[in-house]
């Protein structure tokens, strides 16, 4: 049974109000009010990031650095061209010249692990958006993973993480096509809390899940924020503290994070060599972030600062390293259709920086969003055990050349962000 020293009304209060929805951050502009930190949570006090400045008048001029961006392919560093400090995924950008300051997260020796498998399959009532919601508020916000019939080891267990707004039924197009020895779960989180405290939830998920299977392979495919959630998870099997807690300004001092790792939670240890196999499903993941710009809420505001382009989340993801053995990403094609952008949807002044970058400059820019979707990409084989993107691209890159082979990396399926789910391959 749970446990909660707070009552269930309290809950509902920090629910309120504190909603992260895409359509907000989409509509959002630079002249909205910051809205306020939450800090007394449902899970007994503030979290240790959750000490955030969203109120601090220094923040008023105070934006994140440019990113430096720079990529070199092997040929550009053969050339002798400068790569700055590294060739691989911790140079791709630099918020500024101080380093973050990272938590401190050590598990807990007289305590296991968090528990958030729930052995008892799902009904399709269960399954819905509102009902999602009215669980999550029992459970002040902890996650839940479930099986959706009754548990065969024998199965490979697959995860499905839905996008925001939604609930668990909304991946029924894709669990249509799971293999016959799929054994489905459906993962439920709430959509106001810190994506990286839910992908801390869903590691721990992945691990609980994965004891209940004779095998070593455990299947997450999550769309949307969904995608982001699976992403994040997949950093934090690989360590524990992907994400850093304080981001440096331009202004001389450290802007704190605020979410983070949930008071109390205790995450699954690591999984050890050849423990775990696990293999990654991304649909119309939101890589870029919304707005292409650092807002001043990013990180502060509860919500919708966290997906913001220059929050920490959406600058840290797909740039850690990670324990997945395979990993796609599928994006909706359709015209106009922008929720999630992949690399075609950029201008082609946009992608001749990523080809800069490739070549060893040095770029300095604004773009946020751009920087976000190649990393999401830029190591996806163009076929299964073939070259990446990024390798294929090499030193003969163009904004033609990157669209066209984007789209072997991530392919583009029929449909609108949420219509694609039905159109991807098991």
């Amino acid at each position: 049974m749970l446990m909660l020293s707070v009552s269930v009304a309290a809950c509902l209060a920090q629910d309120d109000g504190s909603g992260s929805t895409e359509e907000r951050l989409q509509g959002r502009s630079l002249d909205d009010e910051e809205e306020p930190e939450v800090c007394g949570e449902c899970d007994g006090g503030a979290d240790a990031g959750d000490a955030g400045d969203a109120g601090d008048a220094g923040d008023a001029g105070c934006e994140p650095a440019d990113l430096e961006f720079t990529d070199p392919t092997t040929c550009a560093l053969d050339a002798g061209v400068d790569a700055g400090t590294d060739g691989g995924l911790a140079a791709d950008f630099t918020w500024a010249e101080a380093s973050a300051v990272q938590a401190s997260f050590e598990f807990a020796a007289a305590s296991g692990p968090t528990p958030v498998l729930n052995p008892t399959p799902t009904t399709a009532g269960e399954r819905t958006n509102a009902a999602e919601t009215a669980r999550m508020s029992e459970r002040c916000g902890l996650c839940e993973v479930r099986p959706r019939t009754t548990l065969n080891p024998n199965k490979v267990p697959y995860i499905s993480v839905h996008g925001i707004k939604d609930g668990p039924d909304v991946m029924n197009p894709a669990i249509n096509h799971f293999p016959s020895n799929a054994q489905v779960y459906d993962f439920f989180y709430p959509d106001n809390r810190h994506p990286m405290e839910t992908s801390d939830c869903l590691r721990n998920a992945i691990m609980q899940v994965l004891r209940q299977h004779t095998g070593k392979t455990v299947q997450v495919v999550g769309h949307s924020l969904g995608a982001v959630i699976a992403n994040g998870a997949d950093h934090s099997l690989a360590d524990s503290e992907w994400m850093p807690t304080e981001v440096p300004m331009n202004c001389g001092w450290n802007k704190k994070v605020r979410g983070r790792h949930r008071k109390d939670f205790v995450l699954e240890p690591p999984p050890a060599p050849g423990q775990l196999d696990l293999r990654m499903t991304l649909i119309d993941p939101i890589f870029q972030g919304f707005v292409d710009a650092p807002l001043l809420v990013s990180d502060c505001a509860p919500g919708p600062g966290d997906l913001t382009s220059g929050s920490a989340l959406m600058q840290t993801l797909n740039t850690r390293r990670t324990v997945s053995s395979q990993r796609r990403v599928f994006y909706a094609d359709l015209a106009g259709e922008t929720t999630a952008r992949d690399l075609t949807e950029f201008p082609a002044g946009d992608l001749e920086l990523i080809c800069k970058g490739l070549r060893g400059e040095t770029v300095s820019t604004r773009k946020f969003g751009l920087i976000h979707a190649w990393n999401g990409v830029k190591d996806l084989p163009l076929v299964p055990g073939g070259q990446t993107l990024k390798e294929a691209l090499g030193c003969g890159c163009s904004a033609a050349r990157i669209r066209a082979l984007a789209t072997q990396a991530a392919p583009r399926l029929p449909g609108n962000h949420t219509t694609v789910i039905g159109s991807v391959p098991f």
